[in-house]
């Protein structure tokens, strides 16, 4: 396959690309965060209500994960185009970015998120780990008592809220007449 057979085409997804959140960011940018924003709401509304309880700390750790991937990544988006942006599109991302859940994320030890990831806690956190706390005591060891309880219960909530206002942006710049 050549280039010009990917590139000489007319991809209807470059015509949504163009009028999706904010018109300066590049098309690749805005794929991205389309893709940012299917994955939160795979996880908001797909998976929002697992019946099994065998599940929920695998859920939790998909919204965790993701979250923390996608807020770092607006992060850096932030910082690479954040001056260049409209005020309306600057304030999407500091409605994202300063909301205290995701300080929380962003700020939390990276052993945290490399023990969802790698299921290897940190050796130090070994003796404050348990079968019978919830998240294995994952969330005492790395986090403050109050932060603990904040992140295992508004983990969900920040996950929808986050995916409601990318999703809302998505389509900020897109004409009625589509």
């Amino acid at each position: 396959m050549a280039e010009p057979d990917l590139t000489a085409n007319n991809v209807r997804a470059k015509k949504h690309y163009r009028g999706g959140f904010a018109p300066s960011l590049p098309e690749e940018v805005k794929a991205s965060l389309t893709a940012m924003t299917c994955a939160l709401n795979t996880l908001d509304i797909l998976l929002a209500e697992e019946p099994e309880q065998s599940s929920a700390v695998s859920l939790w750790k998909l919204r965790y994960i993701t979250l923390h991937h996608v807020l770092s990544s607006l992060s850096k988006l932030n910082e690479q185009y954040g001056a260049s942006l409209r005020l309306p599109d600057r304030s999407v991302l500091n409605e994202i970015l300063d909301a205290p859940m995701t300080g929380l994320i962003l700020k939390a030890h990276g052993g945290f998120r490399n023990t969802l990831v790698h299921y290897v806690p940190l050796r130090n956190v070994h003796e404050q780990l348990s079968l019978h706390q919830p998240l294995y005591g994952l969330l005492d060891a790395y986090f403050s008592e109050a932060d603990a309880r904040l992140l295992h219960e508004g983990l969900a909530s920040h996950t929808g809220r986050v995916a409601g206002i990318l999703d809302a942006w998505s389509g900020s710049h897109i004409s009625s007449t589509v």
